[in-house]
Order: structure tokens, then sequence, then C-alpha cells
């Protein structure tokens, strides 16, 4: 029998980490710097790396409340040691880990095949929307008189601007991170391919920036005849305001040697469809975003927002993380949450773990999951309603990031 050992990698181990990932995944090398070793969770099999696994300690937006996440990242297995199960015992530990230390209630990743993730409780909580847009094609149909004006933004000097939006912005949301400065440098801020350039431009009012958007120009598209061939993508785009959007929008569609505007990660809620003449031609197409999982369901549903009064009474199947297995009581309220153990008493229905995932961060309502067969043993249809109500959120969940 072979000897597997489940621990972090030691400082003189991550060169073998970052490679084996950077092999495993087919990413750049330097995609795995910064992460310390006490950030990581492999296995060893007779003292050979088998599995890599990493997490970054983040914080991200609940609907407007803080909560601390554990943003896993690098998960990779050798080929000579695959389906031996070494990536669920690794899983296993780390979540163990974090909640016999009540260090992080909530696990997120951005998975290569969610079913992958599933078996250990992860649902998915957010989906990506990308537009691909001729520039032309950037004509609103109630174009607004805008007080302010579009500026370049030199980062040297005035990062601190997009930082200032970037916060005002998330102040309220679902899903958006806290942005630390290399998280800036290697996500939006990254430096563009080779013949193309990098542009930073935000709309002011009154000297107040109200939105900014990123982006890279350059050419790349395939043109038979004279059509323009560059192609611009939107790195990061927030407006505060339906003028900053305007402007910013404005800006990018007059272009004229621009065949094609890229963006692959718009908000589910972004309200540009709404702006435009002919939506259709954002081309507007959806795939899954990142899952998360409830590393400790008591902690992880009190540091979420609510902004409806509800009690919700469940009992949650997870078989992957025992302690959150049973029946719970949540009451919920704008002032705060509380949750306690209700084992024996009745409930209004039941779920599994990926189930909860979904719906507690608000992408899945429950009246959406139980018309897909994913509740069981509803107590009656006004169950739905509460559960739909106590569960919203102010806005889709959104994750803006490039970086884990």
């Amino acid at each position: 029998m072979p000897h597997v050992e489940i621990r972090p990698a030691t400082p003189e181990e991550m060169p073998a980490v970052a490679e084996q990932g950077s092999r495993q995944l087919a990413l750049p090398i330097s995609m795995f710097d910064g992460v310390s070793p006490e950030w990581t969770m492999c296995a060893f099999v007779n003292g050979e790396l088998a599995t890599t696994y990493a997490f970054w300690p983040l914080q991200l937006r609940l609907n407007g409340r803080v909560a601390s996440m554990a943003g896993v990242t690098q998960v990779s297995t050798h080929p000579a040691h695959r389906r031996r199960g070494y990536l669920r015992a690794v899983t296993r530990r780390h979540f163990e880990e974090k909640h016999e230390r009540g260090e992080t209630a909530i696990a997120c990743l951005h998975p290569a095949w969610d079913a992958i993730y599933r078996r250990y409780g992860y649902g998915l909580v957010h989906e990506r929307t990308s537009y691909r847009v001729e520039p032309r094609q950037i004509a609103f149909h109630h174009p607004l008189e805008l007080a302010g004006t579009v500026r370049e933004v030199d980062l040297d000097t005035e990062f601190g601007l997009l930082v200032d939006v970037y916060r005002r912005y998330r102040e309220d949301r679902t899903g958006l991170i806290h942005r630390g400065r290399a998280m800036w440098d290697a996500g939006p801020l990254q430096d563009p391919p080779a013949g193309h350039r990098r542009t930073v431009l935000a709309y002011e009012e009154g000297g107040e920036a109200q939105g900014y958007v990123v982006y890279h120009h350059g050419p790349g598209l395939e043109r038979s005849g004279p059509e323009a061939n560059q192609y611009l993508r939107v790195m990061d785009l927030f407006g505060l305001t339906p003028a900053a959007h305007q402007a910013l929008w404005s800006i990018l569609g007059n272009y004229d040697s621009v065949g094609e505007i890229r963006w692959d990660n718009a908000p589910a809620d972004d309200p540009l469809p709404h702006m435009l003449v002919e939506p259709r031609m954002l081309q507007a197409s959806t795939r899954g975003g990142i899952m998360a999982r409830l590393v400790t369901v008591e902690a992880a549903l009190t540091q979420r927002g609510y902004d409806r009064a509800g009690e919700l009474r469940f009992e949650l199947v997870d078989p992957f993380c025992e302690w959150n297995a049973g029946r719970w009581c949540l009451e919920a309220s704008p002032e705060g949450a509380s949750m306690r153990r209700i084992d024996g008493e009745a409930v209004d229905l039941r779920l599994t773990a990926d189930t909860l995932a979904s719906m507690a961060v608000g992408f899945l309502p429950a009246s959406r999951a139980s018309a897909a067969g994913l509740l069981e043993d509803v107590a009656n249809a006004s169950v739905l309603e509460r559960w739909d109500s106590t569960l919203r959120t102010l806005h889709p969940p959104h994750e803006a990031e490039h970086t884990w």
C-alpha cells in the first residue's frame, strides 16, 4: 500500500507545486507566484507530489456584508496518480481545518467541470455574460444629457481613483471581493498582448469619478475584406450612474478601426442591454461562473446580509461535511441573523449542500430549485415564497476577477 500524506507544502516544495500545477493546468508558471506554503494542501504519495491545491484568503460581499472566503485555486493531480481519491482527501482536510479553526466559512472556485466539485458540496452561484458587438451598434434609444466628462487616468498617480469607484460599486453587491494591489496588477491592469495597447478612462462629474473602464485594443480579427481588423477587450468596467455607463460605452463605440468589442464578464444586471437601440447586437451569451461551498453553514448564513426578515427551517443533507448535517433554523433580518439546531423539530424543506450554496448566495431562488426537483419534503407553497423573499439579494451575484 502506498504511503499517502496530506499536508501543506513546505517552502522548499513550492517550486515543485508551481511546476506541476503549471504543467497539468496548462497555465503560465507566473500565475502561481505569491502563494504562501500555508495556503496550500497537497497529497504526497511515497514522498512524491501527487495533488496540488491552494487557496487565497479573501473577503467578499454577500448582499452588502463582508464575509471571509477561501479562493480555491491551482487544483491538479499528476496523471500517474489520478482516480485514486487524493483530491477528495485534500479537499476534506482543507474543509476540516477551516471548520475546526473557525477561520473561513465559505470556499469558492472556478471549476474546470461542475461535476467534479458538486460531489464535494459546491453549488453554482454565478453566471458569466459575454458580449461580442460591433462599435457602430453602440447607439442609445434614450440618450442622456451628460453633465460630466471622460478623461484618461494616469495609473502612476491616480490608481486610487479606480479603487474608490470599485469600492463604492461593490458596497451593496454580492460576489465582488476585496482587491489587493497584486490582484489589480495581475487582473484588470495586466499588461496587454503584444501589439495591443491598454487604456484607462474615467467619467467624472463635478470632479468626482462616477465610473471607469480599462480595456486593451489592437489587431487580431480575421477579415477577408477591408473591414476593421482590430478588436477591443474590456478588462474592467464599473459605472455608478446611467450617465457613466453611456459616457464610457459611447467612447468605446467611437473606435472606427475596431471591428469587435469583447467583454467576457458583464454582470447579470448590466444596464447596457436596456440602453441600446438593438440589444440583440450584443450577441450576449452566458456560461457557468464560480461555485461556492458552505464549509460551516451556521457561520456562512449568518455572515451575509438580509433585506427582509424571515425564519427558514430546513434539514441539510451533507455527508461530506457532516458537522453541517441536520435540522437548522435561520432567523434573519436586516439587523443581522442567527442560527440554531432544531433536530427533531418540524422543518420547511430538505435539501443538499450544493443546492443550499446556490440559494444562499442569491443565485437560485427556492421556487426555481423546487421546480427543478432540488428540494424535498416542501411543507406547503407558502414556504417557497418565504424562502425566495428572505434569501433575495439586492443585486444578482457577480464575480469580476481574472486571477484566482
